[in-house]
C-alpha cells in the first residue's frame, strides 16, 4: 500500500490485482476516488474485477458495463463486509488523506479504535472545518421571516416549551447549527 504513495498507482495496483487478494479492493477503491480521467478509472476497476473474480494473471479482464465507477464499487464494498482491508490500512489511509488535508491524518492512524468500517470513510471534497457551522444565529418571529415561502422546509426544534425553526436554505451552507433553545445547548446536524 505504501509503495503506491511513491510509485505509480498502475504499477502497484497491478501487483495488488495479480495477488487476487480481496483485501486490496478497499485500497484500490481509495485510489479510484481521486481519479478524474476515464482511463485511470477503468484501469482501477479492471484491477478490482480481477481480484473479485479471481482472474488469473494470463487472462484478459473485462469490466462489466456500469462497474467502472467509484460509486458502483463503493456500493459493492458496502454490501460485502467480508472484504476487509489489509493490516495497516488505518494508518495508510490517514497518511493518504493527509496529502489532501494534513489535519485529516489525525482521524485515522494505526490502531485507531473504530465502530464503523474505515473503508466507508470517504473524502467529501472539503477540508476539515471547511464548512463553518451556524453558531447561535439571530432569531426572527414568524411574522418577520418574510423571505420564507409556504413550501420551504425547516428543521423544527422544541425544548422546554420554546420552539424554533431553522430554514433548510440557511442551513445548506452550514450543514450544522449550534444554538440554545429552552435553556439547552444543542447541535443540529443533517
Amino acid at each position: 500500500m505504501y509503495a503506491a504513495l511513491d510509485q505509480s498507482v498502475a504499477q502497484v495496483g497491478r501487483k495488488m490485482a495479480y495477488s487476487r487478494n480481496d483485501a486490496f479492493i478497499p485500497v484500490l477503491l481509495e485510489f479510484m476516488r481521486f481519479q478524474q480521467n476515464e482511463e485511470a478509472l477503468l484501469t482501477l476497476a479492471s484491477f478490482m474485477v480481477r481480484i473479485r473474480d479471481k482472474i488469473p494473471e494470463e487472462e484478459f479482464t473485462i469490466v462489466p458495463d456500469g462497474q467502472g465507477s467509484w460509486d458502483w464499487w463503493q456500493k459493492w464494498l458496502a454490501q460485502h463486509p467480508e472484504v476487509t482491508p489489509p493490516e495497516g490500512y488505518d494508518g495508510w489511509k490517514g497518511q493518504l488523506f493527509s496529502f489532501i488535508d494534513p489535519a485529516m491524518g489525525e482521524f485515522m492512524y494505526d490502531g485507531v479504535p473504530a465502530t464503523i468500517r474505515l473503508e466507508e470513510i470517504v473524502w467529501g471534497g472539503v477540508r476539515r472545518d471547511g464548512i463553518p457551522d451556524l453558531r447561535f444565529p439571530p432569531h426572527l418571529s414568524p411574522e418577520e421571516a418574510t423571505y420564507l415561502q409556504p413550501g420551504d422546509r425547516v428543521f423544527g426544534v422544541s425544548i422546554n416549551g420554546e420552539h424554533r425553526a431553522y430554514p433548510l436554505r440557511v442551513l445548506n451552507a452550514h450543514e450544522m447549527a449550534n444554538d440554545i433553545v429552552g435553556g439547552v445547548q444543542f447541535a443540529l446536524a443533517y
